[in-house]
This record gives C-alpha cells, structure tokens and sequence, in this order.
C-alpha cells in the first residue's frame, strides 16, 4: 500500500484518492505515516497550489465501515502521497 507517487507534486487530487500523509514526530527522525481518502480538492489562488480536504483514519484505511469517525484535515497536495487503490 505505500508509495511515493506524488510527493512532492502538485496536482488536482479527485475525491476518493486514498492519500498517505507523512510526518517527523518528536523530532527522533522516526517518520509517522496516517493514511485517509480526499473529500475534495481545489486550486487555491492565494497559495499557488492545490489544495484538499482529507478525511484521516488514522494508521491505515478500514475495509468497509470504520470504527470511528474519521477526522478532517487541510493540507496542500504537494504533501500527500498517492496510493493504489
């Protein structure tokens, strides 16, 4: 399921696109990976950028209905990393 295809990219993400976001937590150069699925995405003309709304679960995506409700967050494409579907 991990892939890098992206990062560092700018470009339109469709909504549905599974995303991987990743992190350097604590500053131990350990990498924090949560994963999550685009809700929508949009140029921003104020960035230069596209950026999206992202729907997060957490350390990975569930198969079928999840648990717990996942929680929203804003980040700019050029961050996110695409997955296979």
């Amino acid at each position: 399921m991990a892939s890098d295809e992206g990062v560092g990219e700018d470009r339109y993400l469709a909504p549905g696109t599974r995303v991987r976001r990743d992190a350097f937590v604590n500053d131990d150069d350990h990498t924090t990976s949560e994963f999550g699925v685009v809700v929508h995405c949009w140029f921003d003309n104020e960035m230069g950028m596209f950026d999206c709304y992202i729907a997060f679960f957490g350390a990975n995506i569930p198969n079928g209905k999840p648990d717990e409700k996942p929680y929203i967050l804003r980040y700019a494409a050029v961050g996110l990393a695409e997955l296979a579907a």
